[in-house]
């Protein structure tokens, strides 16, 4: 059977998967780049969840990142059956979101609608940023300067007096 030699999420199709599925395939899991898109996919799901108290379902996610193509990499190729095209559909997405839920920045529950949610990845990341942020607000709410402000002075160097003459 010549699909044993497709990408994991083309098997069981007897036409072989159009390229650009498997370069965006390899956008959205490459060492490059992936990470990229999996926070992308992670902003929108907590968005979305912040708005609606739902996750997004798996079609949304997608035509959220790619809307050009309504959420699909490219269209199918036509001697294709609808039941190979929503398989290949699935397991795409399927494959893709495994590969972010390995790297921590989603989540999600195998056979539950809505299901999506941010990782634990993406959570420590969220509050080191918040954390960093409150600090900052912090130190201005004190009358300290905010650390990208502060002009550092040399040691041992002299205080300038700022004073005009006859204070």
């Amino acid at each position: 059977m010549a699909s044993d030699s497709y990408p994991i999420w083309w098997r069981g199709i007897e036409v072989p998967p159009p390229a650009e599925w498997t370069y965006m395939f390899e956008s959205f899991t490459g060492d490059d780049t992936g990470d990229e898109w999996a926070l992308a996919a992670a902003i929108f799901i907590a968005q979305t969840r912040r708005r609606t108290g739902l996750g997004p379902t798996f079609a949304e996610l997608f035509t959220h990142l790619m809307p050009d193509s309504n959420g699909l990499p490219a269209p199918f190729p036509r001697e294709m059956e609808f039941i190979e095209r929503r398989r290949a559909v699935a397991a795409f997405r399927g494959h893709v979101t495994i590969d972010w839920r390995r790297r921590g920045l989603i989540s999600f529950n195998n056979g539950v609608t809505r299901s999506l949610r941010v990782g634990r990845a993406f959570r420590e990341r969220s509050q080191h940023r918040q954390l960093a942020r409150l600090a900052g607000v912090s130190r201005l709410e004190n009358g300290m300067s905010a650390p990208t402000t502060t002009n550092e002075r040399k040691r041992g160097a002299p205080i300038e007096d700022t004073r005009s003459e006859g204070e």
